[in-house]
């Protein structure tokens, strides 16, 4: 009857809540992943995630993990800075990123976090043909929906503080001065309002540094929050101990109808030394001489204790995923099948032999390369092989670009950039450069050379720290062509408070953005290294030289005018019987005249 009687006097909105917490723990992760936001109907929403973790072995005992992970959003209307927002439910789309995108006008997304060096003589071509790379540091596309150009400035510095501190990054520091505006910028979003255009927009941070602080807001964007599926892998040692790693968030809009569904893709492609983590795995990150009997020595010449000629690379390997990233695959992502949670390997089945270590009693055919997981026990997989050396087909890339600085005057420099085809067949090639306002460009300079044509050139001049300058490059390579252009600058100087610490060491230029483009779409997408810039720089350590300099002189000074001020010259003479009448002079004087009282009487 009591019982009966206090759920009757209960308040709605608090059976509302008890209803939405039912309905959320109802779609949890797998014992390990916080709650989701979900729909009346979650398994819809749920169903609409995806992960897959891809290993793709490499030569010279190397493998590329590439995970990727996919959430669409339920159906919603595009929301305006100015409209009032109504609660909505997201699905497994992270509620935190939608606030920020309507705020904006933002619908589309593009960051980039990367660092390392991609070497495509043995690893081939990007992964994903380079869509999902960046270039050296962090690097921001968005298409922003605005009246104006000036009202699309103004949203999309907004965009940037509000990921600055969503991934804590240094985005703040994209202002007006360091956006450029691509001209052959492909893509783009829905138009909700007529009278509005969209307007791309791109920055680069080359010398921002990437580490855990990045990663872990990327865990928080997945529904698991990294506690189950194949993104309970991630972490901050195995990532980041990569030989070159890149992580991406691409976020597009879609829309039917009237109604949108924002399509968010999350990716991280790390290529990973199998030896050298597992070496750091058991003996510890300091690295220790390799005994003498583990050597591995070239029979043919002479070797002993003191002398050994490398031979080649051991070809048999094998390895598991716990090992090489430090713990095995913590279930699938959700219960009941309401999402897709799979590992895929790229290989030679026919010379890699993939083996399921747990859970036990589960075996992977001979020619089967995608894994599904679907219990919550915890998954390992062996690789083993007998030739490392095989793998599969590594595609070559389209285009091969060098660029770099010549000249080594205080003043004055160049650039040369050099595009090669290595393929049979022409390519169509749109070469995308900002530069810093402190290169000031001699377009006149500019000189081409090699069976290359150009179709069209781009160059807006830069302004002194208002505008960077912006080059667009649109040429044509025939088969097994190439193409090289040159260009001259001046150096400017800049003022004392610009320069950053450690001038010395140079100004990071943001790398190039090479596109291939077939049929209007990207087909692959590369950057170029980013280079460093010698600036003329000052000698900031004069100043406190002459500080220094200074203070001793003024102190010397100012001690013997002191002195000369404050203590009056007199002769020895006087000095001594002056001593005679001061209060310490008669005191020691009854002294002696005491000791002397003692050594009479003991005499």
């Amino acid at each position: 009857m009591f019982a009966s009687a206090y759920f009757v006097l209960l308040p709605m909105h608090f059976l509302s809540l008890l209803t939405l917490v039912a309905s959320a723990l109802a779609a949890r992760p797998l014992n390990r992943g916080n709650e989701i936001a979900t729909p009346h109907s979650h398994d819809s929403a749920v169903s609409q995630y995806t992960e897959n973790l891809s290993l793709r072995p490499l030569p010279r005992s190397k493998v590329l993990a590439s995970f990727a992970f996919h959430s669409e959003s339920p159906p919603l209307p595009l929301l305006y800075n100015q409209t009032d927002r109504v609660p909505r439910h997201y699905g497994a789309f992270p509620r935190a990123l939608e606030p920020v995108l309507a705020s904006t006008n933002t619908r589309e997304l593009h960051l980039r976090f990367t660092q390392g060096c991609w070497d495509s003589d043995a690893w081939g071509a990007l992964p994903a043909n380079g869509s999902h790379s960046g270039g050296t540091g962090v690097e921001l596309w968005a298409a922003i929906e605005a009246a104006s150009p000036a009202e699309a400035m103004q949203n999309w510095v907004r965009l940037a503080e509000s990921l600055s501190g969503f991934f804590c990054a240094s985005l703040n520091f994209v202002t007006e001065a360091a956006t450029t505006r691509p001209r052959h910028a492909t893509g783009g979003g829905f138009v909700a309002n007529s009278t509005n255009s969209l307007y791309v927009m791109r920055a680069a941070l080359p010398d921002e540094p990437i580490c855990t602080e990045n990663l872990t807001p990327f865990l928080k964007m997945l529904p698991t929050r990294g506690k189950a599926g194949v993104a309970s892998l991630l972490d901050g040692h195995s990532v980041y101990d990569a030989l070159w790693h890149s992580m991406g968030v691409d976020l597009t809009t879609k829309c039917t109808d009237g109604s949108c569904n924002l399509v968010l893709d999350q990716y991280i492609h790390a290529l990973v030394d199998i030896e050298r983590s597992l070496r750091r795995r058991t003996e510890g990150g300091i690295p220790k001489p390799i005994p003498g009997d583990r050597l591995r020595c070239d029979p043919a010449k002479h070797h002993d204790a003191w002398h050994c000629f490398p031979s080649a690379a051991n070809l048999s390997i094998e390895w598991d995923v716990a090992s090489l990233f430090g713990r095995p695959i913590r279930g699938a992502a959700f219960e009941g099948g309401l999402g897709s949670s799979t590992v895929s390997f790229d290989l030679d089945r026919s010379h890699w032999d993939v083996q399921v270590l747990s859970p036990e009693n589960i075996s992977f055919s001979e020619d089967a390369t995608t894994f599904s997981l679907t219990k919550p026990d915890d998954y390992n997989f062996h690789l083993s092989t007998h030739n490392s050396s095989v793998t599969s087909p590594i595609p070559a890339p389209p285009v091969r670009v060098s660029r770099s600085l010549t000249g080594y005057s205080q003043d004055k420099g160049g650039m040369r950039v050099r595009v090669k085809n290595p393929t049979s067949k022409p390519v169509s090639v749109v070469y995308f450069d900002a530069l810093p306002w402190f290169m000031r460009v001699y377009l006149h300079t500019l000189q081409v050379s090699g069976s290359g044509q150009v179709r069209s050139q781009f160059y807006k001049p830069a302004i002194d720290r208002k505008r960077l300058g912006h080059f667009e490059l649109e040429f044509e390579l025939p088969a097994f062509g190439d193409l090289t252009f040159t260009y001259d600058f001046d150096k400017s100087l800049l003022l004392y408070a610009e320069y950053p610490p450690d001038a010395n060491h140079g100004f990071s230029i943001a790398p190039a953005v090479v596109k291939v483009v077939e049929n209007n779409e990207n087909v692959y997408e590369m950057r170029t290294n980013s280079l460093l810039l010698t600036l003329p720089t000052p000698d900031f350590s004069m100043p406190y030289n002459v500080i220094i300099l200074t203070c001793t002189v003024m102190s010397l000074a100012f001690g013997t005018v002191f002195n000369l001020l404050s203590k009056k010259v007199v002769t020895e003479a006087e000095s001594e019987e002056a001593a005679k009448k001061s209060a310490i002079g008669r005191f020691k004087a009854r002294v002696r005249a005491l000791k002397a009282k003692v050594k009479a009487k003991k005499a």
